[in-house]
């Protein structure tokens, strides 16, 4: 090959890529999406459960009193949810619990479907146990992990730099607080549940987290550092999710509420995962 050949080879090759790289942030992503082939039989259906935690363990910014489920009036509202669940046919069943936990929670949870474990009042026992015995699954899967989520350190920061944020997180937290609380003290499980997953309610999920990024100056990122960590959290929540889940999957994740809008962004995000509507079913 000629020199003269190999330099307009060269230029050839630098034109394309060039060019590839012009026009492709031209092309819409949901049309960069559908050039990729998914097979549907292969698809892994995923629906993100947010709730109240049901025995409220105190550890949120924001905190509710919910009333004891163990009693039989919310034992046969719980029940209602899991048959309306149950049409879903889910071949797995993920929970706000850590791998650290796993062999405890999967001796609870034979425990239980052997008759020799009285459930507890937390929403990974009383929903996904539940949900888990009546498809007659084997196991259920711990997915959480641990995360900082240092909302003091803002909190300092802000009362000196400021002020304003703490009068806004005031108010937006007091909202919340009330709303929830009225959500809880007024509605039936069932009808909680179809609220908390409501997309008007995970939008208001998301103004927290704004607000917080905003906290900070030119050099210091105390609130962007905060809104990280807890995207770290939930990527790590979404990659173990990722690691269980298998081609034909039905899986339903079942989370305290603040982890849906996330959690939903990265299962939208997976190509060959969809995203299900819990409210859909319930």
């Amino acid at each position: 090959m000629n020199l003269h050949r190999l330099i307009f080879d060269f230029y050839e090759g630098i034109f394309l890529f060039t060019a590839i790289l012009i026009i492709t942030p031209l092309i819409p992503p949901q049309q960069m999406n559908a050039q990729v082939p998914v097979d549907r039989q292969e698809e892994i259906e995923v629906m993100i459960l947010g709730t109240t935690h049901f025995g409220n363990p105190g550890q949120d910014v924001i905190n509710i009193e919910f009333p004891d489920v163990l009693q039989p009036k919310y034992q046969s509202q719980i029940d209602k949810v899991i048959e309306d669940l149950s049409e879903f046919q889910p071949t797995k069943i993920a929970l706000e619990a850590r791998p650290d936990y796993k062999a405890k929670v999967d001796s609870m949870y034979n425990a239980y479907i052997t008759g020799e474990h009285s459930l507890s009042r937390n929403e990974r026992q009383q929903l996904g146990f539940k949900l888990a015995g009546k498809m007659n699954h084997d196991q259920v899967y711990s997915i959480d992990h641990d995360g900082e989520f240092p909302f003091q350190s803002v909190l300092d920061f802000a009362k000196e730099h400021q002020p304003e944020f703490v009068e806004q997180i005031e108010k937006l937290s007091k909202y919340v607080e009330n709303r929830n609380q009225e959500l809880v003290s007024s509605n039936t499980i069932p009808e909680i549940l179809r609220k908390k997953n409501s997309l008007e309610y995970l939008e208001v999920q998301r103004h927290f987290y704004a607000e917080t990024a905003s906290v900070g100056n030119d050099t210091t990122f105390v609130g962007a550092g905060l809104v990280s960590k807890w995207h770290e959290r939930n990527i790590k929540i979404f990659s173990s999710l990722s690691q269980i889940a298998k081609p034909g999957d039905r899986i339903i994740v079942i989370f305290g509420s603040g982890h849906a809008p996330l959690l939903r962004y990265f299962v939208k995000s997976d190509l060959q995962m969809k995203l299900v509507e819990p409210n859909d079913y319930l």
